[in-house]
């Protein structure tokens, strides 16, 4: 029976349709997190204040990209279920939701940021040299917030609907640029000053814009889905009530989760520079190995998705089986890797002898939590998401990280003044208990499938139109 259960598990059809969406997905990811790599890696050289500043203002972006991904994560519960229901109505009204949702929040973070970087700094961190390397880099980083969230409407169409390859280009030859515009302009080249944190930033906002303006350009070569009269893409009327529905828990769920991980960098950040630097190198290489994680779960998402839109719930669960199997598998093969490459990792990177024996630390934790730790992951966003369930990870995240991790963080680092790497190992571990307590019994009950895709408010009253029935108020 075991045998069996294995078999049916990793069966050649799975892979067949799961890598050709596994690997481009997590392949753009790699050259996404590359922007950063490259950012740390070239800023690194400048020292840890440097370092530890880019790292800190980074959490601005990562604040915006949270909130956009909150959009576009419910915005893929729709295109995914309306995808393998071959709805392409309600698909391009899902697109001009994000739309009207992404613009207006990529304008007020770069307005926003660009106007007060000083005081964006300072939520993190109390130190004068870290506050003024961090704010120049910001005056340019945030140039970078509207297309990041331009970008990432336009990928989760192109993603939810199969069409995978274009995004992993355009990242890959984003992430070409912006190195080539680190090294002119962090170090100076060309006849050009040498600009240190300032050129990142700026390298940053010049290959960001990229990312957008060629998957416009190549999806209108491909015919894809995000090229459609406007009218089509904005006819959201009638869309917005069943839409809010599924994806304010989403954006709710994103929001509360970014919050608490700010309030815990805010007292991460408060801990050393030293110690602050060792954690952003950390997550840097952390970054590296998510990237994959990423890649699993939106193929979750996308089979599950489209499964479940069809209406053919056995598939869909038989797919999130397989997901659930393979996510601590790449767990425990990832935290070995990088158990076995830690030194020539942190060797990369120009940090203090302290700093160093800090990062290589937190990379053995990590590397240990890792066989665990995504599994809430893909369960809520590659799972529960798929399957049209959007308010379980709300109530996961609110209850795990304002009950526990964030007052345990907070209790660790600022009242009892632990060390540093004992706050860390008392952050991951509450933050994987709790939340696989929850999430595991549930993922069991099924109660996770809820389709979206009987017909909604505009598809009814279209249909009784064309019988020639009035709809009903």
């Amino acid at each position: 029976m075991f045998k069996k259960r294995i078999a049916d598990l990793f069966d050649r059809s799975f892979w067949a349709v799961a890598l050709p969406l596994i690997i481009p997905i997590a392949l753009q990811n790699l050259l996404m997190t590359s922007f950063r790599l490259i950012d740390t890696l070239m800023v690194g050289r400048l020292g840890d204040v440097s370092i530890a500043a880019v790292g800190l203002a980074g959490w601005a972006s990562f604040f915006v990209e949270l909130l956009a991904f909150g959009m576009s994560s419910g915005a893929a519960v729709f295109v995914a279920q309306y995808h393998g229901a071959n709805n392409k109505e309600g698909i391009l009204r899902t697109y001009g939701m994000m739309l009207l949702f992404m613009v207006p929040l990529g304008l007020v973070f770069t307005f926003g940021v660009g106007l007060f970087p000083s005081f964006v700094m300072g939520l993190f961190t109390e130190d004068p040299a870290l506050i003024a390397e961090g704010v120049k880099y910001l005056q340019f980083a945030c140039v970078s917030y509207l297309s990041l969230t331009i970008n990432l409407a336009i990928s989760t169409m192109l993603r939810c609907t199969e069409q995978v390859k274009i995004p992993m280009v355009t990242s890959g030859i984003a992430a070409a640029l912006n190195a080539v515009l680190n090294y002119v302009f962090i170090f100076g080249s060309f006849g050009l000053p040498a600009m240190g944190v300032a050129g990142a930033g700026l390298a940053t906002a010049i290959s960001s814009l990229i990312n957008p303006v060629l998957m416009m350009i190549i999806s209108y070569a491909k015919k894809t889905v995000v090229i459609a009269p406007l009218k089509q893409i904005f006819a959201v009327k009638g869309f917005f009530k069943p839409f809010w529905s599924r994806a304010l828990s989403v954006l709710l769920n994103e929001f509360f989760w970014s919050v608490s991980i700010l309030v815990v960098n805010m007292v991460f950040g408060r801990m050393g520079t030293d110690n602050y630097a060792a954690l952003t190198v950390e997550r840097t290489i952390e970054g590296l190995v998510f990237v994959f994680f990423v890649g699993l779960c939106n193929a979750c998402n996308i089979l599950v998705g489209k499964a479940i839109g069809a209406g053919d719930h056995e598939q869909g669960i038989l797919f999130s089986r397989r997901f659930m199997v393979l996510t601590p598998i790449i767990g425990i093969l990832a935290g070995l890797l990088i158990v076995a490459l830690r030194y020539p990792l942190i060797g990369l990177f120009d940090l203090s002898e302290a700093a160093k024996h800090t990062a290589r630390t937190l990379l053995v934790i990590f590397a240990i939590d890792a066989a665990v730790r995504y599994i809430p992951y893909v369960e809520v966003v590659g799972i529960f998401r798929a399957g049209g369930d959007t308010r379980m990870g709300l109530i996961v995240d609110v209850v795990c990280h304002y009950l526990f991790i964030t007052p345990a963080v907070i209790l660790a680092g600022l009242v009892w003044k632990l060390p540093f790497i004992t706050t860390y190992i008392i952050m991951l571990a509450v933050d994987d208990i709790s939340k696989l307590i929850i999430t595991i019994p549930y993922y069991r009950t099924m109660r996770w499938i809820k389709p979206i895709t009987q017909l909604d408010p505009i598809e009814r009253e279209e249909t009784l139109i064309e019988s020639g029935d009035e709809p009903t108020l």
